[in-house]
C-alpha cells in the first residue's frame, strides 16, 4: 500500500544547519578567562574554517549550471496550461544556494527535448524533437557559457532520447516518430572537437504490436541505455513492446551489432519507455508507459531475466491514471525514483532490496502536471522535476539515508520544460 506525503517547507534539520553560524559568539565576546593562547588560536581557527568552508560551498553552488530542454510548440492536450509565450529553445540557468534556478540566457533552437552532457563537461548534445529530427552539439566553456558547434540529422522523426557510448566516440539516438515509419536507433560519430558527424548506422523500428490504438501502429524508440560494463546497448521500443539488445564494438565504424537472443518481450500494450541499471549492473529496471509499472530484471552476461514488477499508480486500473515517465537511481544507488503522469502526477521512491527488487513505493505529489524528467544536482541533495503541462520545474530535498523527499518550492518557470541536466 502506497504512502502519501504532502508538500512542506524546509525540514528542521536544514533549518538548524542554516541557523548554526548565527549561534556562534562574536569575536569580541569570546570569554578568554581560563583559556591559554593555544586554545584561543584553535577556537579562532575553527571559526574561520567554518566560515571559509561555507563560502567555498556557496561558491561551488553558484558555479553550478543547469540546462533545461523544452518543446518549442505547445502540446495539444486537455491538461496543458498554455504559457504566456512559447519556449525559445534551450535554457541556461544558474543554480542558487537555496536550490532555485535563475535564468541566464537561452539558445534558440527547435524543441531540444533531451540533453546529454559529456563526462568531462566540455560538450552537450540536444535532440531536436521535430518531424525532421536533428541533434545539436554544443561546447561548454569553463565559465558555463554555451556555443553551438553543429546540427546534424537524426535520420528519423521526433528524437526523444540519446546516450553517449562509454568511450565517448558515439551518440546513440532514439527516434520516437509519432507517425508510422521514421522510428529507430541512429548512431552518430563524435569528433575530438565535440562535433557530430553524419550517421554511420541506423536500425529502423517498423512494426508495432498494434495493441493500444493510436500508440502502437508502428515502432517507437523511446530510449537508449548502456549496460554498466558498456558491452551492450538496449533500446526501448514503446510501439513494439520490446527491448532491443545490441552488442557494442567500439573499434568498428558501425559499432552496433543486433543480438536478438538478448531481446526482451513485454506484455502486449505495456509500452517500455525508459531503463536504468543498478549501481553494480547486476539488476535492470524498465518503466512501462501504458502499463504504468516498473519491471525488475536480473542481469547475467547481459541477459535480462524478469524478477518482478511494481505498479506506479497505487493500483488504479484506469488508463488515464497509468502513464509511466522517468526513472532514475538515487545518488547512493539504494533507491529508484520514478514518475507517473496522466491524471496521477506523482513521484515514487522505491527502496531496492538485497534481492534487487524494488519495494513498496512511497508517493509524493509532483507539484505539476506531466512530470516528464528527473535529475539530481551535483551535490545529490536536490531533485528537480520538469512538469511540461504546467510550465514549471519543481524542487525537492532528498534524504538518501531515509529515502524521503521533501517538497521545497518552484525552482523555475519555463515554458513546456521536458528535461534538465547539470554541470559545473
Amino acid at each position: 500500500m502506497s504512502i502519501e506525503k504532502s508538500s512542506g517547507s524546509i525540514n528542521k534539520h536544514r533549518r538548524a544547519l542554516f541557523m548554526l553560524p548565527l549561534t556562534l559568539p562574536a569575536f569580541g565576546r569570546v570569554n578568554v578567562k581560563g583559556l591559554g593562547r593555544q586554545a584561543i588560536q584553535l577556537a579562532l581557527a575553527l571559526t574561520l574554517f567554518m566560515f571559509s568552508g561555507n563560502a567555498m560551498a556557496n561558491n561551488r553552488e553558484q558555479h553550478q549550471i543547469a540546462l533545461v530542454g523544452t518543446w518549442t510548440h505547445i502540446p495539444d492536450a486537455p491538461a496543458v496550461q498554455k504559457p504566456i509565450r512559447r519556449s525559445e529553445g534551450l535554457y541556461r540557468l544558474a543554480v542558487n544556494g537555496d536550490g532555485t534556478l535563475t535564468l541566464l540566457d537561452a539558445i534558440k533552437m527547435k524543441s531540444p527535448s533531451w540533453i546529454v552532457t559529456s563526462r568531462d563537461g566540455r560538450f552537450a548534445y540536444a535532440t531536436n524533437e521535430e518531424d525532421a529530427g536533428t541533434v545539436t552539439a554544443l561546447a561548454i566553456d569553463q565559465a558555463g557559457s554555451l556555443r553551438v558547434l553543429n546540427t546534424v540529422s537524426s535520420a528519423g522523426r521526433q528524437p526523444t532520447h540519446a546516450t553517449l557510448s562509454p568511450d565517448g566516440k558515439f551518440l546513440l539516438v532514439a527516434n520516437y516518430s509519432v507517425a508510422k515509419g521514421g522510428a529507430g536507433v541512429t548512431v552518430l560519430p563524435i569528433g575530438s572537437d565535440g562535433r557530430l558527424g553524419e550517421r554511420v548506422q541506423h536500425y529502423p523500428f517498423t512494426p508495432g504490436s498494434g495493441i493500444v490504438q493510436g500508440r502502437q501502429e508502428g515502432g517507437h524508440a523511446h530510449s537508449t541505455t548502456f549496460s554498466r560494463d558498456g558491452q551492450y546497448l538496449y533500446a526501448a521500443d514503446l510501439g513494439g513492446d520490446k527491448l532491443h539488445a545490441y552488442r557494442y564494438r567500439s573499434d568498428n565504424a558501425q559499432p552496433l551489432q543486433a543480438d536478438a537472443s538478448r531481446d526482451v518481450a513485454f506484455a502486449p500494450g505495456a509500452g517500455p519507455r525508459h531503463m536504468v541499471f543498478s549501481s553494480a549492473g547486476d539488476y535492470a529496471y524498465v518503466i512501462t508507459e501504458m502499463a504504468g509499472e516498473i519491471e525488475a530484471f536480473a542481469v547475467n552476461d547481459n541477459r535480462l531475466t524478469r524478477q518482478g514488477k511494481v505498479k506506479l499508480n497505487g493500483g488504479l486500473d484506469s488508463a488515464e491514471a497509468k502513464s509511466g515517465g522517468a526513472i532514475t537511481l538515487s545518488p547512493s544507488g539504494r533507491y529508484l525514483i520514478a514518475t507517473n503522469r496522466g491524471t496521477d502526477n506523482h513521484l515514487l521512491v522505491l527502496k531496492i532490496g538485497r534481492d534487487g527488487l524494488p519495494g513498496v513505493p512511497t508517493r509524493y505529489e509532483a507539484g505539476g502536471i506531466e512530470p516528464r524528467a528527473l535529475a539530481f544536482d551535483a551535490g545529490g541533495n536536490h531533485l528537480y522535476v520538469t512538469n511540461v503541462f504546467t510550465n514549471s520545474v519543481t524542487l525537492f530535498d532528498f534524504d538518501d539515508e531515509k529515502g524521503e523527499l521533501q517538497a521545497r518550492r518552484l525552482a523555475a518557470t519555463i515554458s513546456t520544460p521536458t528535461d534538465i541536466k547539470f554541470f559545473n
